[in-house]
């Protein structure tokens, strides 16, 4: 087995299903003729995940991969196998296991899902994007594109020439540029209770929005759901970075958080940044969206602050004393950014963003002024102790927790400037 600290890219990202037959895995030849370092594998049972294994990159046969799998997650396998009704395993069979067929829901228990996917001159990832979310498994959905101050019309003529004969899938553009506005537009658009967001940089699971209805079932009430963000490549040390530091994808399993019984012990809660999920992989009731206000269109990619609506709408849902599940099932697939340099401007903006909301919750939420400035000296321990992931790497690249840093300390600043620009 392969430790987090000797993790260098590139590594081979895949998937298994152990409920079907395990197939060796041949590597691909890469461009650069670099060898893969080794093998993650999201390894999931009738669709829910149960952990990662990482694999040496030889013996990739299906007994070797069954062995592997085996001896790093049998304590994850076998209690989802209780949980189906099953018996317990001593060893990893490479011929799949038979297990009962899903009875989490009603048959009929599919209601409408208005998927909201936002976007600005990334034609080519928003095809990308629209290909796996047309292929959802899910029987009843619209995708509504947000096309969000365009440069030019190539995102719409793009979907217009691959899309225009699918119902399902809907243009519009919102002029007014920012991820917030993008949003509320798309909250404005969409026809149904639950409003589904993702972003045009992943791959959606086929089972995505099976996942999210899984998390409101688990909870009646609920406000809003989050899921996994997997990983989807680690071609490169820039890759490697982000997934270490941000540490998405790593929870498989089910939590639900709010002011009651469901309270996280973090002594930062519910000021905790990263423990509810990210704006590329969550839903909400319209219901909830209308209560609590829509998205801060002071916050986001597109504004001076960078980002942080995702991180300030799940703290509003808390605060207001909504539920919030997160559910590992509702997966999808991250392609973080490959280019150093877009990268660095990716985590300063993570910083600001971070801290911008923290600010913005500040000033809208009475609550939070008595609980949030005792706990900010944690929080700069908490930020601290991330870096962690990423310190003992000397792959990795060096100086980009100097831009977050630099971006945690100008959020309050550009979130005060972005909130007076969006008034006027």
């Amino acid at each position: 087995m392969i430790t987090r600290q000797l993790l260098q890219a590139p590594i081979f990202i895949g998937e298994l299903e152990i409920t079907r037959p395990i197939s060796g895995i041949e590597l691909p030849e890469r461009p650069d003729r670099q060898s893969y370092t080794g093998v993650q594998l999201l390894v999931r049972v009738r669709n829910v995940p149960v952990g990662y294994a990482m694999l040496e990159p030889v013996a990739l046969d299906p007994a070797a991969i069954a062995r592997q799998v085996w001896s790093q997650l049998s304590a994850a396998i076998n209690p989802q196998l209780e949980h189906l009704g099953l018996a317990a395993l001593e060893s990893l069979p490479t011929d799949g296991l038979a297990v009962p067929d899903d009875e989490d829901g009603a048959p009929g228990d599919h209601p409408m899902i208005s998927v909201v996917v936002c976007t600005r001159d990334r034609p080519e990832s928003i095809i990308t994007a629209l290909t796996g979310l047309t292929g959802l498994h899910y029987p009843s959905f619209e995708i509504v594109v947000i096309d969000n101050a365009p440069s030019s019309s190539a995102t719409r003529d793009a979907i217009q020439e691959r899309f225009s004969g699918d119902p399902r899938v809907r243009y519009v553009c919102e002029p007014r540029p920012g991820l917030s506005c993008a949003r509320n537009r798309g909250v404005a658009e969409a026809s149904a209770e639950i409003i589904a967001f993702t972003d045009d940089d992943v791959r959606v699971d086929p089972w995505w929005l099976d996942g999210i209805m899984r998390g409101f079932r688990a909870s009646p009430g609920a406000a809003c759901v989050t899921g996994l963000i997997a990983t989807a490549q680690l071609e490169n040390s820039a890759q490697l970075y982000f997934h270490l530091r941000e540490g998405w994808g790593t929870a498989c399993e089910r939590r639900i958080f709010d002011l009651g019984p469901n309270r996280d012990d973090s002594p930062l809660y519910p000021y905790s940044p990263g423990i509810f999920g990210a704006g590329a992989n969550f839903a909400m009731t319209s219901t909830a969206l209308k209560e609590i206000g829509g998205f801060d269109e002071a916050l986001g990619a597109g504004t001076i602050s960078g980002g942080g609506e995702d991180l300030d709408m799940f703290m509003r849902v808390i605060l207001a004393g909504h539920r919030l599940v997160y559910e590992p099932s509702a997966i999808v697939w991250h392609f973080h950014r490959t280019d150093l340099a877009e990268l660095t401007r990716q985590m300063r903006a993570y910083g600001t963003g971070c801290t911008a909301a923290l600010t913005a919750i500040l000033i809208k939420n009475p609550r939070s002024r008595l609980e949030l400035p005792p706990r900010i000296g944690r929080g700069v321990l908490r930020i601290f102790k991330l870096s962690e992931r990423v310190a003992d790497n000397p792959t990795l690249p060096s100086g980009l927790m100097r831009r977050e840093i630099g971006g945690l300390l100008a959020g309050p600043q550009l979130y005060l400037k972005a909130r007076r620009a969006a008034r006027r």
